[in-house]
């Protein structure tokens, strides 16, 4: 019998330890799910922009052979907000502190949608880790329709970014936003799956420390992808695409991909933004196949 991605997410749920951290002098919450064995070797998983570590729930319910570490970006989940702006550069300064208190030896470390941008720069600037980047976004330029959407999403922030503080930060959160989102980027006819899907961003998606976190994350989205780190990363990365993506075209998708020095690449038909909802399972065997290669050196 198929293991459901909610059945999944909740099997990961069950063994999740909530764990925390002081990095900077700011609060870092993390979970802890610990591997099927006491060996078993560690990983790091990065969420997205406005998620937290539920997200990635259902791809650690599928890889139970690792010990896996998600923690929720700060000034999302309940992770405290960094000092400063909330920048690609200091994310990525934040998570190189967190892998190398936590997990120094890492087996992988994996990013999805903007935690692929986080985890790209990381390596770019000091991370040695193999990567693992789910539904990459590579920030080339976009035309037509993307193009279109890509500006209204853009407006919608600034306006909450303008409004008065009670307000703006109410547009941010807004449940019609939030399922409007959900039901564009959800590409499974499966009814049961979409409501499952629907229910995690309304629950997920808006939970952020305070409006600067949110207007500054989407900036820092938009403003770099992984093309532009991925000339100096040099250590082994997987790059797992979804067919039908939104945010980044599969086109873009593989154009990054010859910009890695050492890159490897797997797409999922029928799938777009959310591999980790849709299809974690697939992308679990992936990322075991990428892993067995690199084992045997090759």
């Amino acid at each position: 019998m198929t293991t459901t991605p909610q059945q999944l997410a909740e099997l990961a749920l069950g063994r999740g330890q909530r764990q925390e951290i002081s990095i900077d002098g700011h609060l870092t919450r993390y979970w802890r799910y610990p591997g099927s064995t006491t060996d078993a070797p560690v990983a790091v998983l990065i969420h997205g922009y406005r998620g937290n570590h539920h997200g990635l729930e259902a791809i650690a319910g599928s890889l139970v052979e690792y010990d896996l570490l998600i923690p929720d970006l700060p000034g999302f989940g309940e992770s405290e907000p960094l000092a400063g702006k909330h920048t690609v550069e200091t994310y990525s300064a934040w998570l190189r502190v967190f892998v190398a208190k936590l997990a120094p030896s890492a087996s992988f470390v994996l990013g999805h949608s903007f935690g692929s941008i986080v985890v790209s720069a990381a390596a770019a600037t000091g991370l040695k880790t193999p990567l693992v980047l789910v539904n990459p976004v590579s920030n080339f330029n976009s035309n037509g329709l993307r193009a279109m959407l890509e500006g209204t999403v853009r407006l919608f922030y600034w306006v909450g970014g303008v409004l008065p503080e009670g307000a703006g930060t109410a547009a941010l959160k807004a449940p019609a936003m939030v399922r409007a989102m959900s039901e564009v980027l959800t590409k499974t006819r499966n009814p049961a799956l979409r409501g499952w899907i629907h229910k995690q961003h309304l629950a997920n998606f808006s939970v952020f420390s305070n409006r600067k976190v949110a207007t500054e994350g989407y900036l820092a989205s938009i403003g770099k992808g992984v093309a532009s780190f991925a000339r100096q990363i040099t250590q082994p990365v997987l790059l797992i695409l979804g067919e039908l993506d939104d945010i980044t075209s599969l086109p873009d998708q593989l154009r990054t991909k010859p910009l890695f020095p050492n890159a490897s690449s797997v797409q999922i038909g029928g799938v777009g933004h959310l591999i980790h909802y849709e299809t974690p399972e697939i992308a679990a065997q992936h990322i075991r196949d990428f892993m067995a290669r690199l084992d045997r050196g090759n």
